[in-house]
């Protein structure tokens, strides 16, 4: 009777010890700083021009909201630390931070009349702030944070609580009358929308029953709220009354993965931010049902979170990947080429 030993190829060590090596390389590099991208909020005016209003080159700022008037846009983000709701003004080029420095504020809306901005904030949860080191490129709260709803001024002051509890309030949007706020929220399990009375003090009321929505936003007739959410598999803008009730998605937006609507102020159309054409781009949805068009701030491969005030100017965000992580994924790239044979393991 014969005995086989099995024999160990020296390049299958080779080909563990690189990939073990790219590894090292590549976490090394991802630690080198804390955000795990950058993002800057610009203008865009209708003559063509494109300004940038975010702070600094080296931050993440996000998400941004036009006021109605076009002169001021609010969003949030930081350098590090707690995100913060910050107001740039553009003919002066000021921004200034609305919120403390020492809790984290999120997803900044303003009101159809320019006076109040409601926003999301850990302010008042008892736990450990919000960074923006935690951040992902979905803009969503880390899935144990506590947010909630506040409301205040258009200059900062006057912070109130508007929802409270163990809950993940998030991505609140003003009735066009200023009496209603509508947000998603986790209150039943998932992601859903519900509406609350903007001075608070009673129990938020469900929108939704079955699936999620997301990034909700009020016709201007007031009739309708607009958000996206999942449609045979695809993220779709759709609509249900502002009562709740059927959800139906907008049958123009037919292709892609659509996000992020914003009902333009002459009423006629929607804005979102959509890869129907590739990449991420913006878009014009127009509510008759003709087909969408696209919208996109000319020098820009990609663009997201566009709103539009009455006078034609547009905010948008646009994200950067960190030099850190690019060059991370270069040596990972590099180093796995570098493995003899196939690299099915």
């Amino acid at each position: 009777m014969s005995c086989q030993r099995t024999i160990h190829k020296p390049g299958s060590w080779i080909k563990l010890t690189l990939v073990l090596l790219a590894a090292l390389i590549t976490f090394g590099l991802f630690q080198l700083t804390g955000l795990t991208f950058f993002s800057d909020v610009f203008v865009w005016f209708p003559d063509g021009r494109i300004q940038k209003v975010s702070p600094s080159e080296n931050g993440l700022y996000y998400q941004p909201q036009i006021n109605p008037d076009g002169t001021q846009v609010v969003f949030f983000g930081n350098e590090t630390g707690s995100p913060r709701i910050w107001k740039a003004d553009i003919a002066s080029g000021e921004v200034i931070a609305l919120t403390p420095p020492d809790v984290g504020a999120r997803q900044p809306a303003f009101s159809w009349d320019g006076s109040q901005i409601v926003f999301a904030s850990d302010m008042n949860s008892g736990q450990e702030h919000e960074r923006v080191e935690q951040m992902h490129g979905n803009g969503k709260p880390p899935g144990d944070l506590v947010v909630n709803l506040f409301v205040m001024d258009a200059d900062g002051r006057n912070i109130r609580q508007v929802t409270s509890g163990q809950y993940q309030d998030q991505r609140p949007t003003f009735s066009p009358d200023g009496k209603t706020i509508v947000f998603v929220s986790n209150r039943n399990g998932g992601m859903r929308l519900w509406s609350i009375p903007v001075e608070g003090g009673v129990e938020p009321r469900p929108l939704q029953s079955t699936g999620w929505g997301y990034r909700p936003c009020f016709s201007t007739d007031g009739q309708w709220i607009f958000f996206f959410t999942n449609v045979n598999g695809r993220h779709r803008i759709s609509r249900m009354p502002v009562e709740g009730g059927k959800i139906i998605p907008l049958l123009n937006d037919d292709r892609g993965t659509s996000h992020g609507p914003f009902a333009d102020p002459g009423g006629e159309f929607l804005l979102m931010h959509s890869t129907r054409g590739g990449k991420w781009g913006i878009w014009m949805l127009p509510l008759d049902g003709s087909p969408a068009r696209p919208m996109q701030p000319p020098g820009f491969e990609e663009a997201f979170h566009a709103s539009r005030a009455k006078n034609g100017v547009i905010a948008f965000d646009v994200s950067r990947r960190k030099w850190v992580r690019i060059a991370a994924s270069w040596v990972y790239r590099r180093i796995f080429s570098l493995i003899p044979g196939d690299k099915d393991f």
